[in-house]
């Protein structure tokens, strides 16, 4: 990669860095940490909600709102919530990020992104 795409990439990473959504991830991260054990449960829930995301053979929408029951008392926890919603707000700025080069630069998928 050139010198000037490297720039434009520490940019991009530059701003992502000093947006409110990536500050009140970063904020909120800081306090899940402080708290090892809901540290934990909560990497519990993400490890489980992704391996359920790539699940093919599954009734997808039971086993969510099983996972969603089961994880209830933790995200009624202070800060749980909101630092997952915080953690998909930057998920979708980089989704975003990502699907705008792949339009934009015409990149044949072989398939429709959306």
């Amino acid at each position: 990669m050139d010198g000037q795409m490297e720039d434009i990439l520490r940019s991009l990473v530059s701003a992502v860095r000093e947006s409110k959504e990536y500050k009140e991830y970063r904020r909120l991260q800081g306090l899940i940490h402080q708290d090892p054990e809901k540290e934990r449960a909560v990497n519990e829930f993400r490890r489980r909600n992704f391996e359920l995301q790539k699940s093919r053979d599954v009734d997808l929408f039971t086993e969510v709102d099983r996972l969603e029951r089961e994880f209830a008392p933790l995200r009624a926890e202070p800060y749980v919530n909101e630092y997952l919603s915080a953690e998909l707000a930057i998920c979708r700025i980089v989704q975003h990020i990502n699907y705008s080069l792949m339009v934009e630069l015409d990149f044949d998928l072989g398939f429709e992104l959306y």
